[in-house]
């Protein structure tokens, strides 16, 4: 056991992937859910007033009676919004709990429990979104995968509305360690554990990640969380060769004027 924490201890290969289930983790999603309903955090989810001034934007934006898409919809708190407003809604996650709980709370939109990287719809959706930047979570090949997805299952003309950190976010920050002891139990695990958890920054601060073992009286568990900034350019040249045009773009999701000098970028994509 020691020789294998010696081995995670490590800093990780730049993109690698840990194998520890996260989002659909029985217990882990319990405090993500716990997250994403807290009103006043900006956790798993944005506070709650900044989700209504957001969805008071997309409507803005969004055409009366459009079919759409959100991505990443964790318990309803975009969707049954613009459910409620008309639109014709979709929210897919990949968290059982989370999408139980939409559908328990959320009657009007359709709730579907999958990886939307495993996603295959045809000019499906007027509209689909992704937010709380959840696209820089997802590593490189995987973003293509789901700009490729995306782009068929949009409409012609369809609309992607999606937002990023950007290098702001990043300014200054260093490789960093801790630990932490829980002795009843905490986020990571229900049982007595130890959390060791490090933050490391690669290619001039623009990517990070939050790796953290668990040690529980079970064994060693190991949780690896990317994450990107993206400028204006970097962003735009991702997304331009898979087919996208630039409609619009913000400074945040809730339709801020683009001034460049936030710590959030909101583009909004029309389909090619």
């Amino acid at each position: 056991m020691i020789n294998e924490l010696f081995s995670l201890l490590q800093k990780p290969a730049l993109w690698q992937r840990s194998c520890e289930p996260f989002w659909d983790d029985e217990h882990i999603s319990k405090g993500m859910l716990e997250a994403h309903l807290n009103p006043d955090r900006d956790a798993a989810s944005r506070k709650h007033s900044d989700i209504d001034h957001s969805v008071k934007w997309l409507q803005s934006i969004i055409p009366a009676g459009s079919k759409v898409l959100d991505l990443g919809c964790g318990p309803g708190l975009y969707t049954k919004r613009l459910s409620d407003a008309g639109y014709d809604v979709t929210g897919m996650d990949y968290s059982k709990r989370s999408i139980a709980y939409a559908k328990e709370h959320d009657t009007r939109t359709k709730y579907i429990y999958r990886n939307y990287l495993e996603m295959d719809y045809s000019e499906a959706f007027d509209v689909i979104t992704l937010i709380y930047c959840d696209y820089a979570a997802l590593i490189p090949d995987e973003r293509k995968t789901l700009l490729s997805k995306i782009h068929r299952a949009l409409k012609p003309n369809g609309l992607f509305i999606f937002d990023v950190f950007t290098e702001r976010t990043f300014n200054g920050k260093r490789d960093n360690t801790s630990w932490s002891y829980h002795e009843n139990g905490g986020f990571w695990s229900g049982k007595q554990h130890l959390c060791l958890e490090a933050e490391y920054y690669f290619e001039n601060n623009t990517a990070k990640v939050n790796k953290t073992i668990v040690i529980t009286e079970n064994g060693l568990y190991e949780y690896r969380i990317w994450d990107m900034v993206f400028t204006k350019h970097t962003l735009l040249n991702e997304v331009t060769p898979l087919g996208f045009q630039i409609y619009s773009i913000y400074d945040d999701v809730c339709g801020s004027p683009y001034t460049g000098e936030a710590d959030t970028l909101c583009l909004v994509l029309k389909k090619g």
